[in-house]
């Protein structure tokens, strides 16, 4: 069995390396790897295109800059592997990641990532397997609020499954894997599990996951109903996206508070919640059971428009993150 790992890069060069080391490195070898760079200003291309001349499992693609959801995208087109594999050019797989994968058989089969240091010492550990007792439909519904991580590194799909039903990533600058998320696993006849740290991930500050976007799943959150529209199946999941709806304009809010004055905040944040209320539809009611606890919490507060408490609690918990009290 083939297995396709695609690896987005984007001026990559100081970690490239140790990604692509990774790879080679697996106990299984019967794969093949599809380096794409977006557009990179850096010499990542030149170090793309040494690794391909060295290994002729090793395909270079380049193309314009268009983020890291294109990137992947252009990657799946060249796929050929019975599964497709996401991995970031800054992280690293353990050596028998592939072996173990290539003895599944599940449409999707999600991966145990953890947060490494610099020698790779486990700091925190984000395991998928956690989530295995729960039904298809709860998966399903807590991926679509992010309650459960998104993350196209998180999972490795049959590549005909998303071939057949043409499932691309999204175009967004955060959050490009919700929709990709979902329909992985709407579409999905079979899921499993593997267990252990398989997927290590190095937390960096200039990473994609910590852009400093200050709204950054209302975007997304709006082309997910979009998406359920598209395909008529709106009205099963209107409550989740109703939820998906709430925890975005409270990750807006968060942030909003976490860098903005006060008196900022109130300005910006008065505003949010008044597209958060064009967007709710109060057709459906709110899938409390399948957001999490910290936004069905401060729920109560989004729907009277009462914002000063979502700034105090996170002035608070980044205080607790400094330890400055």
């Amino acid at each position: 069995m083939k297995i396709s790992v695609i690896v987005p890069v984007y001026n990559s060069a100081e970690y490239l390396h140790r990604c692509v080391e990774s790879i080679i490195g697996q106990t299984y070898r019967d794969w093949e790897l599809i380096l794409v760079d977006d557009g990179s200003k850096d010499n990542s291309w030149e170090l793309i295109c040494g690794y391909a001349e060295k290994d002729n499992r090793i395909i270079p693609v380049h193309q314009e800059n268009g983020g890291p959801g294109s990137a992947r995208n252009t990657g799946m087109g060249y796929a050929t592997g019975e599964y497709t594999v996401f991995v970031d050019s800054d992280d690293v797989i353990g050596k028998k990641y592939l072996d173990r994968l290539s003895k599944e058989t599940a449409d999707v089969v999600f991966i145990d990532v953890a947060l490494v240091d610099d020698s790779r010492k486990i700091l925190r550990r984000e395991y998928m397997s956690g989530y295995r007792d729960y039904s298809k439909n709860d998966f399903i519904r807590m991926q679509m609020t992010g309650s459960i991580p998104w993350g196209g590194v998180r999972k490795a799909a049959k590549t005909k499954l998303l071939k057949d039903n043409e499932i691309r990533f999204t175009e967004h600058r955060i959050g490009e894997e919700a929709i990709y998320s979902f329909l992985v696993m709407f579409y999905a006849k079979s899921f499993s599990f593997l267990k252990g740290a398989l997927y290590l991930y190095f937390d960096r500050e200039g990473s994609q996951s910590n852009t400093k976007d200050e709204d950054p799943w209302g975007g997304v959150s709006l082309a997910l109903k979009r998406q359920t529209v598209q395909m008529g199946i709106y009205k099963k999941y209107a409550d989740t996206i109703n939820a998906f709806l709430v925890t975005a304009a409270i990750v807006s809010l968060d942030r909003l508070a976490g860098s903005c004055s006060l008196f900022e905040y109130l300005k910006k944040g008065k505003e949010r919640v008044r597209r958060y209320r064009r967007e709710i539809d109060g057709c459906y009611p709110v899938d409390f059971k399948h957001m999490s606890k910290k936004a069905g919490m401060m729920y109560p507060f989004l729907r009277f428009n009462i914002i000063l408490p979502v700034f105090v609690a996170s002035r608070i918990k980044k205080l607790f993150r400094k330890g400055r009290v």
